[in-house]
């Protein structure tokens, strides 16, 4: 049995699956099991995971397209070992990632997941620098869930790493959701788990146009149905900074780009579950989180 079970969804990626794979096979801990999950697709990306010759890479075939989410909870579900790690087809890890998880969960048997940090890698043509995503350390699932809702942590899935047990315990990642699977799962794990966070930087991950994290046209829906099932996100003053900060953003980035019309829309559709006037406070709360995160950089650099 292995120590740790890799699980990879993947849905059309021929061209950058191999990249993935192989970050995972360059791991200084080599007592590992990968489950790359192909979520029914429709080019040559299981015919380029067929092609490792490595023992430890296993194939899992979805008959037709069900999500991410559904291809993740496969994995987890036919995973061998007790602990799980995460990584999504167009992201790599940094050689010493799975070595690390599997001594600080050997170190801390108390701890039933951990969330670690990572650096951001933009497409050349952007002229962007890559960035860390540093975490703070945290020891203690309030402290997390805290941090979390205000949006001081980085939660991308490559980023957590769980026991079998825990995961499953909480039921799974909800595969209704298109979008911040990540952050629903984490807020469920927190009421069940213990739950902790570092600032070893363990992976890359590769922004992309494509990304569903990066599509404006997905964020209110995704934004109001966490509201939904995680009424602190609206309501306590403590979280909801992060979702100020969120609507803010969101509304900056439409009007940049011209699209009013874009941000009319979401602001009724928001405004239609929660009310206009919670909305308006919550932009404004939002800029204001916004400049103050600004000067506090500026202090800092």
């Amino acid at each position: 049995m292995p120590s740790i079970s890799v699980v990879m969804p993947v849905y059309n990626r021929e061209r950058v699956v191999r990249r993935a794979v192989d970050s995972v096979l360059a791991q200084t801990f080599v007592d590992f099991e990968l489950l790359v999950v192909d979520d029914g697709s429709s080019d040559g990306t299981a015919a380029a995971v067929e092609a490792f010759a490595d023992p430890r890479v296993r194939l899992l075939r979805q008959p037709e397209n069900r999500g991410g989410n559904a291809a993740r909870n496969r994995g987890v579900r036919e995973a061998q070992a007790p602990l799980i790690a995460f990584i999504d087809s167009d992201d790599r890890f940094l050689p010493g990632k799975l070595a690390y998880v599997a001594d600080y969960f050997a170190r801390r048997p108390d701890v039933d997941v951990l969330i670690d940090s990572f650096e951001l890698v933009y497409p050349p043509e952007t002229g962007k620098p890559k960035a860390l995503r540093t975490n703070p350390v945290l020891d203690d699932s309030a402290a997390v869930e805290t941090a979390i809702f205000a949006r001081r942590m980085f939660k991308a899935t490559p980023s957590i790493s769980l026991r079998k047990e825990a995961i499953v315990r909480a039921g799974l990642f909800d595969e209704a959701l298109k979008r911040r699977q990540d952050f629903d799962l984490m807020l469920r794990l927190v009421k069940t788990a213990r739950c902790a966070s570092t600032d070893a930087v363990l992976w890359t991950k590769e922004w992309s146009t494509d990304a569903i994290s990066a599509k404006a046209d997905t964020f209110m829906a995704a934004t109001i149905d966490l509201c939904r099932r995680h009424p602190d996100y609206l309501g306590a003053p403590a979280h909801r900074v992060g979702l100020a900060r969120d609507l803010a953003r969101h509304f900056l980035r439409l009007a940049g780009k011209g699209r009013i019309g874009a941000a009319v829309a979401d602001a009724r559709r928001f405004s239609s579950e929660f009310g206009a006037g919670r909305l308006a406070g919550l932009v404004a709360e939002g800029v204001g989180e916004i400049v103050r995160r600004k000067r506090e950089r500026s202090r800092k650099g």
